[in-house]
């Protein structure tokens, strides 16, 4: 396998890693359907084995040329969250979701940062990084177990308007936590500018996201076709991640808002 990789031209590994890493989550399948374990499950097992560290079989550098489609991935993911954010279910549910989310947010992180101060006598600096990172929640295998088994009810909505809002928290978190960090390292003392520009980026994400689902909306209900609304969603969605890449903002805020 790797002097195949070896020999081929840079786009030819790249296309031939992809198949290799689908063929491989697809046979584990195989095996945690038997197991009755989620298709997640395998797909994560599939990685580690697979990856740099275990077997080798798909080299480092071509995971780091496969950069875009993770985050090609993560738009799309984010965006079909938005779409469980509508209005009936956010008024039943919104106040009980904004409790558990700051909760299980904010609470998380605080008590990361006290084990790393407290117990692993790690500097602040990590030890705010560690807490902003750790209350975050991954909607891609949340949202692949619950397809996958076609769950539906009031406690999955929850679950999944907590997800999206608990990414918002860790998302303006680790913006603000990485800027209080870079300030304090390199100048030594931290301004009021450098904490609230981190957070002036999220909320024009969101405001980019809010806008670009107005006007695909509007594209859509026009009387295109299916494929063409399809690509118009493409469009919208690779676009908006591709402005906030640019602007080193992350998309998930934005592209949540466009769903």
């Amino acid at each position: 396998m790797k002097e195949l990789l070896n020999s081929a031209r840079p786009g030819a590994v790249a296309t031939l890693c992809l198949a290799v890493i689908l063929f491989a989550a697809f046979a584990l399948t195989r095996v945690t359907k038997r197991a009755k374990l989620p298709n997640v499950t395998a797909y994560i097992l599939t990685g580690i084995l697979i990856g740099p560290y275990v077997l080798s079989l798909i080299p480092q550098a071509v995971i780091d040329e496969l950069d875009f489609v993770t985050d090609i991935a993560l738009a799309f993911i984010a965006f079909g969250v938005g779409k469980y954010f509508r209005l009936p279910t956010l008024r039943r549910n919104g106040m009980r979701v904004i409790v558990i989310t700051i909760f299980e947010a904010l609470a998380a992180a605080a008590v990361i940062v006290c084990t790393m101060l407290w117990v692993f006598h790690l500097p602040l600096a990590f030890s705010l990084l560690l807490g902003a990172i750790g209350c975050a929640t991954a909607p891609a295998s949340t949202i692949m177990t619950i397809r996958q088994y076609k769950a539906k009810g009031p406690f999955i909505d929850t679950i999944l308007q907590v997800v999206a809002l608990d990414d918002a928290v860790a998302l303006i978190a680790f913006s603000v936590c990485a800027a209080f960090v870079q300030a304090g390292s390199k100048t030594g003392h931290i301004s009021a500018g450098q904490i609230i520009l981190p957070i002036i980026f999220n909320i024009s994400a969101l405001a980019l996201g809010v806008l670009s689902g107005i006007l695909l909306s509007y594209a859509i209900h026009r009387g295109h076709s299916k494929d063409h609304s399809l690509v118009l969603a493409c469009v919208c969605i690779m676009g908006v991640a591709g402005i906030c890449s640019s602007m080193d903002v992350s998309p998930l805020l934005a592209c949540m808002a466009t769903g």
